[in-house]
């Protein structure tokens, strides 16, 4: 598989001294074993993840309780996070007892046709939080899908050691509305062009090409694509530069969340102690992990279709964000909700499609936390 430069725009961003990648086809099953390491104390000050199961949710309706966890369950077990629609293609979720100022949201969307959701908002009501969710079909018409939705909110630092956890949310000029690292070194972010942007996660950094990124496109008034056009380690920084596009493919500024989690769950906290994450390609190596020590692997199962197996990771209430990677609008989604089978999670599949709504292949980062 490989990273396709898609528009002459896009091609002229590459010209303007940004090195972008390019790496082989996937043609095969590949397995690496990622090397689990000791957990560090908890980050995160509020979490939470669920599973949008229907497309039509009645008012009030639980979310897939098999698919949903946070943080509130340490004091209030028996509260759910739920969801009411709002309308075409527009959810309200409610993490109850999770309410702050300051944290992401990263949601993928869940659907064997060509969709995308992205975020509208994200914001206390009352003790709770609140994120409104709009979904879309090819041509930025709003459209019902169903979709998986993380929220993290973080403070304080981490003790040294080699797992790392930072985020931010930032505005379409590229000032950042929220912003957390675990090392306490601080964040930036830089507009470098109509929807282009460098976000630098100080401290974060190792020597090797190491972690996963996830980035979702966020705005109040209009359909956004937003993903990872490359990334890089800098000096002891995570360097990742993110394109954002419109239904037609274009660049166009938006806000955005973005999320570098190494050796740590997606909302940062551990435990959970039950996680994985890989890069497809070049698949392996630093940007392959399983907590549990298990051999990830990822296999083409048709034109833009990835079966991806995590085993030993498998537990109920459990959680997977898709990002896709390269400089073209193509996106990436869940074909259908990822299952268990014994302790193993399978995820069947990733599907990718390109901005005309056709299956494409492209390159994605994958995560995948449980709640224990």
């Amino acid at each position: 598989m490989s990273v396709r430069t898609g528009s002459d725009n896009g091609r002229g961003l590459v010209r303007r001294g940004i090195a972008l990648l390019a790496t082989g086809l996937l043609t095969a099953t590949a397995a690496v074993v990622g090397a689990a390491a000791p957990a560090q104390a908890a980050v995160a000050d509020r979490w939470g993840f669920a599973y949008l199961h229907t497309p039509t949710p009645a008012p009030g309706t639980i979310l897939d309780t098999t698919r949903q966890w946070g943080s509130w369950k340490a004091t209030a077990p028996a509260l759910w996070a739920t969801v009411d629609q709002v309308g075409v293609g527009r959810y309200q979720v409610r993490f109850p007892l999770a309410a702050s100022p300051n944290g992401v949201v990263h949601v993928t969307t869940v659907d064997n046709a060509p969709r995308w959701c992205q975020v509208v908002s994200n914001a206390p009501a009352g003790p709770d939080h609140m994120v409104i969710v709009q979904c879309y079909r090819p041509g930025g018409v709003p459209d019902n899908a169903r979709f998986v939705v993380d929220y993290t909110s973080a403070s304080g630092m981490l003790p040294p050691g080699s797992d790392a956890f930072g985020y931010v949310r930032a505005n379409p000029v590229g000032a950042m509305l929220s912003s957390y690292n675990s090392m306490g070194a601080g964040n930036t972010v830089t507009q470098l062009g109509t929807g282009f942007y460098e976000v630098k996660l100080n401290g974060l950094g190792t020597a090797l090409l190491d972690g996963n990124l996830q980035a979702t496109a966020e705005h109040p008034f209009g359909p956004r694509r937003c993903k990872i056009a490359q990334w890089s380690p800098s000096g002891g920084a995570i360097l990742a530069y993110v394109f954002c596009f419109d239904p037609a493919g274009s660049f166009i500024d938006s806000y955005f969340n973005l999320t570098y989690h190494r050796e740590r769950p997606i909302f940062g906290s551990v435990p959970p102690t039950r996680f994985a994450y890989l890069l497809s390609s070049p698949f392996g190596g630093s940007t392959n992990f399983n907590s549990a020590g298990g051999a990830n692997s990822i296999a083409v199962s048709g034109v833009g279709q990835y079966l991806v197996t995590l085993p030993s990771v498998g537990v109920p209430a459990s959680t997977v964000q898709v990002t896709a990677l390269g400089t073209s609008p193509d996106y990436c989604n869940l074909q259908t909700p990822w299952v268990l089978s014994a302790n193993t999670a399978l995820v069947r599949n990733v599907i990718c499609f390109n901005a005309g709504g056709s299956q494409a292949p492209n390159n994605f980062f994958l995560t995948y936390s449980s709640s224990t």
